[in-house]
Parts: structure tokens; C-alpha cells; sequence
């Protein structure tokens, strides 16, 4: 995700005070799995009410040895009913996600809502190694200007727009308030099986693979394995089409206006799902959609599982340029946080860093910009925020205000990660990345587990490098930041 203010390298130059220049081929199982939650979903939209309707279904398969005494829900959209942030943030009108008529296996329970969380009882422990059938109704009021989920002309931005399944593993379940800053949503690889009803004359655009032109009658759309499911519902767009070298369809949205910069910006998606299928691993679905559009204040970009969105220009030093580099970064992320997870939450520098290494590098290489002297001034404003604010790279959102975020999150990484490419060479780096990428694709990784990753492929032990970069400890990633060696 990129805020709006209006990219990561001017938010970055605020805080550091200065202006930059610029701004495996995967066998995916696409069958539905018996060891993944799968939702099934039933949706009505009615534009007049902004408002969805809906039913869930989530079948879930309960793993052997585990026992479950209640289930967790995440009702994301509560955060809009009574605003707790900044009042530049605060949506014009507000939205929530009420849920009713919850049954487990059939047996009518009593859950319990608070504020962004549903709690969902369960009389008995549910059989392990069975799979558990969970239903509710649901309403979604679509608020106006909410972050990521907005109304705007006759379009409904869909994210986060029914109740998730929390994340339950060793720590137990994932019930982390909602913030502002970064993008506090923590998912499993689920798979989906969505009917929405639409008005005449609106057109779908979601995560799995979308029907042409306007939708008459229900529409059932299905992916899986996939972390979670994101749509935008609208009468306003037109469409760039084209597919990738390796037969990606790839989709530009745009409203009037911005015809000027459309057809190189789809031309700069292409290239960029083909740059990072080259270097990480194949991408492993068979539409990726980039929406350009309004979705709430402080976004410039976000992520989801093949579908991203963009505004459709960036100002620089020469004045306003089609925004590249923003379609670069969210595409990225199809490859770090789409299909390589991690708890965005605790952990969000493993998406976020690799995701902005990923765009600098295709910027580089693809565009001709040179972002090293603004990453050394990085590493070197990194550090003195870090001596006054005792503020590292690995750290859980709640730890980081929004500048120091951006800097910590993702612009040290990628720092350090052309710094590495100083110390191994290019090409070792890109295959820790695709080696990380083919080891950890569909699953949740972790900071070790990158870390481990790189010792292997590199063959020596970079845990002193990662310390420096990631921690704060010692010197070595100021020392490093002084290089100017070029990939």
C-alpha cells in the first residue's frame, strides 16, 4: 500500500528533508483444497442504499490435534461506524458490517460483536480432522470516503467487505485493532466461490477472473487459494486490455480524464508482471486487474490478490507524471503479500520492504532512475530516527507514527536490499528472492524464515548484515549505505 501524500518517495522526503530526482513456473492448485477455508458467498448490491446484502457460507477444515472452542471473525468495516482517528481521515458518512442468524454446523449461536471483532461460540469442541460449516447473514453499509472501502461516482470499492476469518496459529487468534497506519489485515489462504447480484449497467472487477462487459443477472465468480477476496462494482470504467509474456490477462481500469496516461500505465503493468515473473517466480493466477481510482483518503495505492489499485498520476520536480512507479509497487506486492504471506500486522516490513526493493528495481532498470543517493540518505535518516525514537524495522504497527513508518517499513529495506546486491552481486540476490519466493509461496513467512533463506542461498551468514539493517545494531549499515556501486 502507498499513502497519498502522494507516493513513498515524496512521503520519505518530507521526513528526511530532501526531494529525489523521482519520484518458477508454480503448479498453483486452482482446485479447492480440504485443507483451506473456503467461503461461499451471496451478495446484493444496492447502489441506492449503498449497501450489500449478503450470506456467507464458510466451510472449515479443522486440522488434526486441533481443538476449537469459538471462532473469530473480523468485521474490518465497524471501524467506519465510529471514527477513533484523525479527523482528516473521518469518513463523510459513516459504515459498518452487522452479522446476524450466525449458526455453527447447523446449531443457532449466540455471537458477540465488538467493535471490529466477532466473537463466535461454539457449544462443543468441533471434530478435528471434519470440516465445520459456519453461516450467517450480513449488512454492509459502504461508507463515504472510508479508507479502501469508499463510494465514489457510481463505483463501490469493496475490501475487507465481509467477515474474515481471523488468523489462528501458535500465538492464537489474531484479534489486533484496526490503525490507520500500515494496513492492519492479517489473512490464510482461503478459496471463494462469490454470486453477486448488481444493478443494471454495472460491471465487476474482483480478485478471480471476471466476466466481460456489464453484468446481466447473477454473476458467480470463483478463485482459490487466494488470501482474501476484493471487488469493485461499477458503471464509470473503461478498459486497457492485454496479456503478459506467460499469458497473465492483464486489465487497466480508468475513468474520463485519464486517457492521457492509461495506455502507459497498462503498458507498464505488462511490463512489470513480466520483470517480476522473470526475477521472483511466475505469477500464478490468470488475471491481475490495476483499478485507477479514488479509494479514501491517504491512498495512493493498494494491494490484493489480483487486483490492485492506482491513482493515475504522481507529481515530480517536472510536474505531474503518469504514475508508474505506484502501479509498479502494487504489483509487486502480488509477489510479496499475495502469494508469499506474512503477519502485516507484526511483521509489515516483509511485504512492504521487498515490495518497494521490487519497484526501485524495476524503476531502475525499466525506467532509467537512479534512487541511490536518496537510499543512502535513507539508511542515514533511518538511523537518527532510530537513535531518538528507539524505533526499528521490525516492529507491529502500533510502534510506528505514519512518516517514520513509511521510512522504517519500507524505505530501509530497500536500502538494505540494494545493499545486499553490494555485498553478493545482482544475481544472488534475485535468487534469494525467487528461492524465498518459491519456498514460501501460499503460505505465511516470517523474518527468520528470510533470513534463513538468504544464509542458504548466499551460503554464508548474513545475520550480522540483517542485525545492522533491520535492528540497529552496530554501524555496518551506515558503512554499507556509503557505497554507489550500481546492479
Amino acid at each position: 500500500m502507498l499513502r497519498r501524500i502522494v507516493s513513498l518517495v515524496i512521503m520519505i522526503a518530507l521526513v528526511i528533508g530532501m526531494v529525489p530526482v523521482s519520484e518458477r513456473a508454480i503448479a498453483a492448485d486452482q482446485n479447492v483444497s480440504k485443507e483451506r477455508p473456503k467461503y461461499i458467498i451471496d451478495a446484493k448490491y444496492d447502489d441506492q442504499q449503498q449497501m450489500i446484502t449478503g450470506h456467507l457460507v464458510l466451510k472449515l477444515p479443522v486440522k488434526p490435534q486441533e481443538k476449537l472452542d469459538k471462532l473469530v471473525f473480523r468485521l474490518y468495516p465497524n471501524a467506519f461506524r465510529d471514527w477513533k482517528w484523525g479527523t482528516k481521515s473521518r469518513p463523510s458518512a459513516p459504515g459498518w458490517l452487522t452479522v446476524n442468524h450466525v449458526r455453527v454446523n447447523g446449531e443457532k449461536v449466540a455471537a458477540e460483536t465488538k467493535e471490529t471483532v466477532l466473537h463466535v461460540p461454539v457449544s462443543k469442541s468441533l471434530a478435528a480432522g471434519k470440516t465445520a460449516q459456519i453461516t450467517m447473514d450480513y449488512q454492509l453499509k459502504m461508507p463515504k470516503g472510508g479508507t479502501r472501502l469508499n463510494v465514489y461516482g457510481n463505483t463501490a470499492f469493496l475490501a475487507q467487505w465481509y467477515p474474515m476469518l481471523a488468523v489462528k496459529d501458535a500465538a492464537g487468534w489474531h484479534e489486533e485493532p484496526y490503525t490507520t497506519t500500515g494496513d492492519p489485515f492479517y489473512t490464510q489462504m482461503s478459496d471463494f466461490k462469490v454470486t453477486f447480484h448488481v444493478p443494471q449497467g454495472y460491471h465487476l472487477i474482483t480478485s478471480g477472473s471476471d466476466p466481460d462487459g456489464d453484468s446481466k443477472g447473477p454473476v458467480t465468480i470463483e478463485q482459490s487459494n487466494i488470501r482474501d477476496f476484493a471487488a469493485v462494482i461499477s458503471k464509470d470504467y473503461e478498459r486497457v486490455q492485454g496479456k503478459s509474456e506467460k499469458g497473465v490477462k492483464v486489465n487497466l481500469w480508468y475513468l474520463k480524464g485519464m486517457e492521457d496516461v492509461s495506455q502507459e500505465l497498462h503498458d507498464a503493468a505488462v511490463s512489470a508482471m513480466d520483470f517480476f515473473g522473470k526475477h521472483f517466480g511466475q505469477y500464478p493466477y490468470k488475471e491481475v486487474d490495476v483499478v485507477l481510482g479514488e479509494t479514501g483518503y491517504g491512498i495512493a495505492g493498494m494491494e490484493y490478490p489480483g487486483l490492485v489499485t492506482s491513482v493515475a498520476k504522481v507529481p515530480t520536480q517536472k510536474g505531474d507524471t503518469p504514475a508508474i512507479n505506484v502501479v509498479a509497487h502494487e504489483l509487486a506486492h502480488q509477489w510479496w503479500y499475495g502469494v508469499v504471506g506474512n503477519d502485516q500486522v507484526k511483521e509489515p516490513w516483509l511485504d512492504e520492504g521487498l515490495t518497494t526493493f521490487s519497484e526501485f528495481l524495476f524503476m531502475h532498470d525499466q525506467m532509467g532512475e537512479n534512487e541511490r543517493d536518496f537510499l543512502t540518505k535513507v539508511a542515514e535518516r533511518s538511523d537518527e530516527v532510530y537513535k531518538t525514537k528507539g524505533v526499528t524495522s521490525v516492529e507491529s504497527l502500533d510502534k510506528y507514527s505514519d512518516p517514520i513508518y513509511a521510512l522504517m517499513v519500507y524505505a530501509r529495506p530497500a536500502a538494505m536490499m540494494w545493499s545486499l546486491m553490494d555485498k553478493l552481486g545482482r544475481e544472488k540476490v534475485m535468487r534469494i528472492l525467487s528461492t524465498y519466493y518459491q519456498r514460501y509461496q501460499f503460505r505465511t513467512a516470517t523474518t527468520h524464515d528470510f533470513i534463513q533463506t538468504a544464509n542458504q542461498v548466499a551460503g554464508e551468514d548474513l545475520t550480522d548484515f540483517f542485525d545492522h539493517w533491520l535492528y540497529f545494531k552496530g554501524t555496518l549499515a551506515k558503512d554499507e549505505s556509503k557505497k554507489h556501486h550500481h546492479p
